[in-house]
């Protein structure tokens, strides 16, 4: 058990009212990782369509310490795991690097690791978020020495939040399942920001009815309308907000940005903030230069052609597995720029499922166990719903090309012919 002080703080937030925190948790709040999401934008560049999405990394974090709270104390918990849930909690997010989930493919590609990597090495010690030159102004703690002193069990966090808990593995599913935290924050929180109605949760009928059955989450009969609202709202916010094709354009062209970086050494973007990684890149070269100054003014690609999953002919998805590599898409990308004599980097092919996955690889969960006279069974016993929010398409496009306004019309021509002959 943690050594709680009587101490205590309170957040006021827009979701969830007042949000407590007590001894230990103070101390967290203060730890430099914690307080670096205060530059990180939880929905990257959604602002650019929804103005008012400028909300943080850090009050998602926030929101979702307080719903594994909450749940812990429904699901009756013991001190002890209530504590390693709501750690984790906190904590699941500090190693998103600048603008979220934007660069999360760049990350990957370059360095091999993604967010939940980098979020394991800062708890574990074998990474720090300084940039050269900071950390002498600096005397905060790190999370790793915080929960070191305290004698927290670092691995069992680590697990927590990657949903590895093999013993209890519902301390895993709090934050790694068809009802956890995460998203129950995530979809109130970014639907309150974005303006949308598809957000709304009852989250207290869901606290009502949440239960451990065999050592996993599990719901009880009466809470299916709870569950059905979470699955509506997430699928309905990837298709009208994550995934809508303006800010999918912003994130493409960043992301492009740093692809054609000239310095063939890359530089460890994931340690800055928003605000930094812009700076940065338009000192890297005048591609860069040009994508951040379109970025702060808005003028971005336009998309020359778009195709569907209803309209995807079968005999083009052989092409269409080979564009999810890297480079059979530059290689394409190059062609177009090649017949259309168009500038590099002017031309990009999204193929966007396989980073939905990466992003959100609960996006088709729905294997929730309900109780019903002390047998379990599935949602699909009760709902059609479970299987039609497995079966809808998110986004609504399997590939899509954006160019440069003045080459749209060229491009809007010949795209399919080029992309599939």
């Amino acid at each position: 058990m943690l050594s709680m002080t009587e101490r205590s703080k309170i957040i006021r937030d827009p979701i969830h009212g007042n949000i407590k925190f007590d001894g230990f948790f103070i101390e967290l709040l203060d730890t430099l990782e914690i307080q670096r999401l205060y530059n990180i934008k939880q929905l990257g560049f959604a602002h650019l369509v929804f103005p008012g999405a400028h909300h943080t990394r850090l009050e998602h974090s926030f929101g979702v310490y307080n719903i594994a709270s909450m749940l812990a104390e429904s699901l009756e918990l013991e001190e002890s795991e209530r504590d390693l849930v709501s750690c984790a909690a906190l904590l699941h997010d500090i190693g998103h690097g600048p603008f979220s989930h934007t660069l999360e493919s760049i990350l990957l590609e370059k360095f091999g690791v993604d967010h939940v990597d980098v979020t394991e090495k800062l708890i574990c010690g074998d990474f720090n978020i300084f940039e050269e030159g900071e950390q002498p102004f600096i005397q905060a703690s790190c999370v790793h020495d915080l929960l070191v002193e305290h004698g927290l069990p670092l691995k069992r966090i680590v697990d927590i939040i990657r949903g590895k808990t093999e013993n209890k593995p519902y301390l895993s599913q709090m934050l790694n399942s068809t009802i956890d935290a995460d998203q129950l924050d995530y979809l109130m929180r970014d639907a309150y920001y974005t303006g949308v109605a598809y957000g709304t949760i009852d989250i207290d009928r869901l606290l009502q009815t949440v239960t451990i059955f065999k050592e996993n989450l599990a719901v009880q009969r009466k809470g299916i309308s709870a569950v059905e609202n979470i699955l509506m709202a997430r699928g309905l916010m990837y298709s009208s907000v994550y995934f809508h094709k303006t800010v999918r354009i912003a994130e493409l062209m960043l992301s492009k940005a740093f692809e054609l970086l000239p310095d063939p050494e890359p530089f460890e973007f994931f340690r800055m903030t928003d605000l930094e990684i812009l700076s940065a890149l338009t000192r890297k070269g005048s591609y860069q230069h040009e994508i951040v100054t379109r970025l702060k003014y808005r003028t971005l690609f336009k998309q020359a052609f778009v195709l569907s999953s209803g309209d995807l002919d079968t005999a083009w998805c052989e092409t269409l597995r080979e564009l999810e590599h890297g480079e059979a898409r530059r290689q394409k990308e190059q062609e177009f720029e090649s017949v259309f004599h168009i500038p590099k980097g002017h031309v990009i092919i999204d193929i966007p499922a396989p980073e939905l996955e990466r992003s959100e690889p609960r996006i088709h969960k729905t294997d929730i166990g309900v109780i019903d006279n002390d047998e379990v069974k599935t949602l699909d016993d009760y709902t059609p719903i479970a299987k039609a929010i497995r079966s809808r398409v998110a986004p609504d496009w399997v590939i899509m090309v954006v160019t440069d306004e003045k080459y749209r019309d060229e491009v809007s021509k010949k795209a399919q012919k080029i992309l599939f002959d």
